[in-house]
């Protein structure tokens, strides 16, 4: 999408000024390995880790945050190549429920670098996993003077992921800062990803599966023990932390009663390494195959790539579907065969690292046989009454649920392989828009409007120029007309723009189509008038609608209708016919229709495989069984 150029210039301009200034995140070369755990053994390293015990009584009970749990070094093991920190319903020290943590403290401390690792979370209600840094001297004093660094925590569902830094004075007078990033509805349980912070003197990024989401600068935190001192309290060794609490502040659950995971829930760590900015060239990678998007028959795959360095030698090439590993190679050519593939849309990366641990990456987009239609990025359509973020767009790709005009994400973030331009964005509540628009570019998005009627629509609109105009169209048809935006003196000075729209109910892709350019949205939010929400007749039958999206991934939704009043039982099977997960277990349920989102897990919270499963619908002496597609 194109910017008028006068916002370009002045953009490009205040670039050039953070960058006179050093504020600007530099690009490294190389970031060099300078300590790491593999996880390899069958123990845990006691050169490395220590783990924590009790509940902090009686100085920090329920370690400061009203948690649950009483770490025990029982709940800490070492198997299958990864440190597992296991969360446990048992009853232990006085606590309901038991877990493990592990520390460096007084071993490995690290000033400056990046921090990195890859893992795979615990899901459910009650679930704090998290992977942070605290002070190993308390220079500046007790918390949160000297400081604290969470690379990533996450809660409950585990949906989102966050980062923050806390400083200031001692507690209560302590401040924080944070930001949180999303896959779009996925879950981060489902898969293993990379977490990482890279963090130098006057700054400090945060990062998942490489995609930076959010970063701070010395003159948003400080120490109180240290007014003089910009860099005070991050300039002084930290050393690292893993654990899986159970409650606390942080997940909104203070009491057994609601704690709702199924336990025992695994904190799955591959690796945690460390690496410092030291004097080595990067080593350089490029895919040789397949070529960018390349599409390709389902089945084998063989990924080749080329890859060298400058002062020193490749000491491996590594291959991943987007953040999952698929296979390494030592020798060139490097390569690997990724077998019986199938049809979809995928990210394939291959990392090489050198022989002193500095590393890049190369990455090329395919489709695989029907490729993957369009779907909701967010897993389900988009249930009105609700707010659509801009960047939110359906799955599918350019031509199928997006148009843009021009090559690449001129933001360059959240979905940075796509060619949407996305950027920061300032408006409240921060997260991402869309901007660089162009006249005739569109995005597509699925909802489901729960009853016909009309619909207020309020879109956060932004222009440093003189505005512009789009429409939204329900699966074709145009509903608002054209809605002019008004220049705003700022490309993030944010205004809201009204608009109504007639919608019959059901599920329908929205268009958000561009009719004159030069401005920003960061989304829409749809308020029912009365006539949205007046129900809609009856069924007249029983009836168990097909799922959608099908097949799905992250997770698909399975809806019915009941013409009165039943029992409902709603159960996932596998093609042996048994029971993976029960959505529905003989509730009785009002008449009408209704929906329950599916996300591919089984009744322990575990990921299925992918493949076929059936949901069956029994209500009241009706049955009716459906077929739904797993795909991975």
């Amino acid at each position: 999408m194109t910017r008028p150029m006068t916002g370009i210039l002045l953009r490009n301009l205040a670039i050039a000024l953070i960058l006179a200034i050093g504020l600007a995140a530099p690009a490294h070369a190389a970031w060099s390995l300078v300590w790491a755990d593999e996880f390899n053994g069958t123990v845990l390293d006691p050169a490395n880790w220590t783990p924590d015990l009790g509940t902090g009584c009686p100085s920090l009970c329920g370690w400061g945050n009203n948690e649950l749990q009483y770490y025990r070094s029982q709940n800490v093991t070492v198997t299958g190549g990864n440190l597992v920190l296991t969360a446990r319903a048992e009853s232990f020290g006085g606590a309901s429920f038991t877990s493990g943590k592990v520390t460096t403290r007084g071993k490995q401390a690290f000033l400056y670098g990046r921090i990195e690792m890859r893992a795979k979370l615990p899901t459910g209600a009650g679930m704090w996993p998290a992977f942070w840094m605290m002070p190993q001297d308390n220079v500046y004093g007790g918390w949160a003077a000297s400081g604290e660094i969470d690379i990533m925590e996450s809660a409950n569902a585990t949906t989102s992921v966050g980062g923050a830094l806390h400083f200031g004075g001692s507690y209560p007078d302590n401040r924080s800062t944070s930001s949180s990033y999303s896959l779009g509805g996925a879950n981060f349980a489902d898969e293993f990803h990379v977490y990482a912070v890279e963090w130098e003197p006057d700054t400090i990024r945060w990062y998942v599966d490489g995609v930076l989401f959010m970063t701070r600068v010395s003159s948003q935190w400080y120490s109180d023990a240290a007014p003089g001192n910009s860099r005070a309290p991050f300039d002084q060794e930290f050393y690292i932390i893993l654990n899986t609490a159970v409650g606390g502040n942080y997940t909104g659950c203070t009491s057994p009663g609601c704690i709702d995971a199924d336990l025992p829930q695994e904190f799955l760590i591959d690796y945690v390494r460390v690496y410092a900015d030291i004097d080595n060239a990067a080593p350089t990678v490029a895919i040789t195959a397949p070529a960018p998007a390349a599409t390709l028959p389902a089945g084998d795959i063989t990924i080749t790539a080329t890859a060298d360095d400058a002062d020193g030698t490749i000491a491996t090439v590594e291959f991943y579907n987007g953040a999952a590993y698929l296979g390494a190679d030592t020798t060139a050519p490097y390569s690997f065969t990724w077998e019986s593939v199938p049809d979809g849309c995928y990210t394939i990366v291959a990392r090489a690292s050198d022989d002193q641990g500095g590393f890049a990456t190369d990455s090329v987009d395919i489709t695989v046989g029907a490729g993957c239609g369009q779907a909701s990025y967010a897993g389900a359509p988009h249930a009105l009454p609700t707010v659509i973020q801009a960047e939110d767009y359906d799955l599918g790709g350019q031509g199928v649920a997006y148009h843009d005009a021009d090559p690449g994400n001129n933001g360059g973030q959240y979905r940075p392989a796509e060619g949407v331009d996305i950027e920061a964005c300032a408006d409240a509540g921060g997260g991402y828009n869309v901007g660089w628009t162009s006249a005739g570019e569109w995005l597509e998005y699925t909802v489901d409007v729960p009853a016909a009627g009309s619909w207020t629509i309020e879109a956060r609109v932004s222009s440093l120029m003189g505005g512009g105009s789009f429409r939204l169209e329900f699966d074709g048809v145009d509903r608002t007309g054209t809605v002019v935006v008004p220049g705003t003196t700022g490309w993030q000075t944010w205004t809201t723009v009204t608009a109504t729209a007639q919608l019959p109910a059901g599920v329908q892709v929205m268009r958000f189509f561009v009719v004159s350019a030069g401005f920003n949205v960061n989304h829409f939010e749809f308020l029912g008038g009365v006539s949205a929400v007046v129900p809609e007749p009856l069924p007249a039958g029983y009836a168990l609608h097909p799922a959608y999206p099908n097949p799905f991934n992250p997770a698909t939704t399975l809806g019915y209708e009941l013409p009165a009043p039943a029992n409902v039982q709603l159960t996932i099977h596998d093609l042996a016919g048994r029971v993976v997960r029960t959505l529905v277990a003989g509730q009785l349920v009002a008449a009408g229709r209704h929906e329950v989102p599916w996300n591919g897990r089984d009744d322990a919270g575990r990921a299925v495989a992918a493949g076929v499963y059936f949901y069956r619908l029994q209500a009241g002496q009706h049955a009716q069984t459906g077929r739904v597609a797993l795909v991975k």
